[in-house]
């Protein structure tokens, strides 16, 4: 059995277990198999702690509504975080490296980059890339400028250098507009991203794109400036089912 069919019969699970429902699991499954990841994301992750404790429905981002990393379910052992983390860190000092080197040829005063650790949807340490609108795209369109695919040719060459992480790229808008024009922005703009690490030789496995529109401003709409801290792309990269293995076998 693979490990997204055992995550998928222990989410399912869980939520029978936290409903105390047992005659009613082959209707919460159809359920369940019928949401959309978003929605299985949101629904373990109430269920999930009361039924099968942590490692599974961990959502990062203060509730962005995606998974984000490889779900593999069940606890893991602190030695598999500690390994996990070691590569993450690494992986995050040398990308820091690469995105400095283009700070320093960018033609725009504001370009800034942010990056952090962060914990995935099995707590264990991934990167969060926040790329600034400004770099990215011109007012309403969904084309990379000069700067932007200059600084995603070297989060694709990183990405090549550590190829047992995957990436989440989730794109975000301000709330100029309507909700329906925002969510399909976002989502052309996070396909833009993918599209471009796709044609500098990423594989296409490895990424997923996500539009959120107006969702989970990080600033005011109120102001020019916290509209256009809200107009961004954000990359998590995340440890891949193999990186984990090799972590839990001590490899």
């Amino acid at each position: 059995m693979t490990r997204k069919s055992i995550t998928t019969k222990l989410s399912a699970g869980a939520l029978c277990l936290a409903m105390l429902l047992p005659a009613g699991c082959n209707s919460l499954k159809n359920t369940w198999d019928s949401m959309s990841q978003t929605g299985q994301g949101a629904t373990a992750g109430g269920a999930a702690g009361a039924a099968v404790g942590t490692g599974i429905g961990a959502i990062i981002g203060g509730g962005r509504g995606a998974w984000i990393g490889a779900l593999v379910g069940g606890a893991l052992g602190a030695g598999t975080g500690a390994v996990v983390g070691n590569q993450m860190q690494k992986q995050r000092q040398s990308l820091e490296k690469e995105l400095a080197s283009v700070k320093e040829l960018a033609s725009q005063r504001d370009t800034t980059y942010i990056v952090e650790t962060v914990k995935d949807s099995n707590n264990l340490d991934a990167i969060r890339l926040v790329l600034g609108n400004a770099i990215l795209f011109k007012t309403g369109s969904s084309a990379l400028s000069a700067e932007a695919q200059a600084a995603l040719s070297r989060v694709a060459y990183n990405l090549s250098q550590y190829p047992q992480t995957d990436v989440t790229i989730i794109g975000f808008t301000d709330n100029t507009g309507s909700e329906a024009l925002n969510m399909r922005l976002s989502q052309e703009r996070a396909d833009a991203v993918m599209n471009y690490l796709i044609g500098q030789g990423i594989s296409a496995s490895r990424l997923k794109a996500i539009g959120r529109g107006w969702n989970d401003p990080i600033a005011s709409n109120a102001t020019p400036e916290g509209r256009a801290q809200n107009r961004r792309v954000e990359l998590y990269i995340t440890a891949n089912e193999q990186m984990i293995q090799n972590a839990e076998e001590g490899r």
